[in-house]
């Protein structure tokens, strides 16, 4: 099943949900996740970078 969801792109990021995609535009790109912990229910920022590879 495809979804689909109008986007802001700004200063080189958009966000879909709770996370953020900002690409560096060096083949690079960061991305940021909200994440709720159920147990807790406290929520923290999971930050991670992608690299396009050749």
């Amino acid at each position: 099943m495809n979804k689909y969801q109008d986007m802001l792109i700004k200063d080189n990021a958009f966000r879909i949900g709770d996370t953020k995609f900002t690409l560096a535009g060096n083949g690079k790109a960061q991305i940021e996740n909200v994440v709720t912990d159920a147990a807790s229910g406290q929520t923290y920022l999971d930050t991670a970078y992608a690299i396009r590879s050749s």
